[in-house]
C-alpha cells in the first residue's frame, strides 16, 4: 500500500481530498466559502497577517472536514451496528468542525469586518467570545433537560 516515491504519495494525497471533496456535502461547502474568502482578499487591501489568518482558518475548517470524514469512514468500516462509543466518536470529531468553524467566523469578522466594513477588531472579540461563553449555557441546559446526565 505504500508509496514508492513522491509522486505517487502525492497523487494519493489529492485523490483523497479530491474524492472527499466528492462525496462529502459539508466539506463541498466548506471548500467552497474558503475558496471564496480566499478569492475576496486577494482583491481588498489587507496585511500579510490579516491573510495569513485568513488562510490559517481556511485550511484549519477543511482539514478538520477532512479528519472527520477519515474518522466517520473508520468508524462505519470498524462497525456498522448501532454503538454509543462510535456515536460519541462521531459526535466528537463532528465538535472538532464545529470547533474549527467558529474560530474561522471570528477570524472572518474581525478581518473582514475591518475590511469591508470599517468595523473595529473588538466586534469580532466579542463575537468570538460570545461563541466561546455559550458552550457553558448550552452544556447546561443539556445537562438540565438530560436529568443532569
Amino acid at each position: 500500500m505504500g508509496s514508492s516515491n513522491i509522486v505517487q504519495s502525492f497523487s494519493h494525497a489529492i485523490t483523497g481530498i479530491l474524492d472527499a471533496i466528492a462525496d462529502e456535502r459539508n466539506l463541498r461547502i466548506h471548500f467552497l466559502i474558503g475558496t471564496t474568502v480566499i478569492a475576496l482578499s486577494l482583491f481588498l487591501n489587507l496585511s500579510k497577517e490579516e491573510i495569513l489568518w485568513l488562510s490559517f482558518a481556511v485550511f484549519s475548517v477543511i482539514g478538520a472536514e477532512l479528519l472527520n470524514t477519515l474518522i466517520e469512514e473508520l468508524m462505519d468500516f470498524y462497525s456498522e451496528e448501532v454503538d454509543m462509543r462510535i456515536k460519541r466518536i462521531k459526535d466528537i470529531a463532528a465538535g472538532i468542525v464545529l470547533w474549527y468553524s467558529l474560530f474561522s467566523i471570528v477570524v472572518g469578522v474581525i478581518v473582514l469586518g475591518r475590511a469591508l466594513f470599517k468595523w473595529h477588531s473588538l466586534i469580532g472579540t466579542v463575537f468570538g467570545f460570545s461563541f466561546l461563553l455559550s458552550f457553558p449555557v448550552m452544556f447546561l441546559i443539556r445537562r438540565t433537560v438530560r436529568g443532569g446526565k
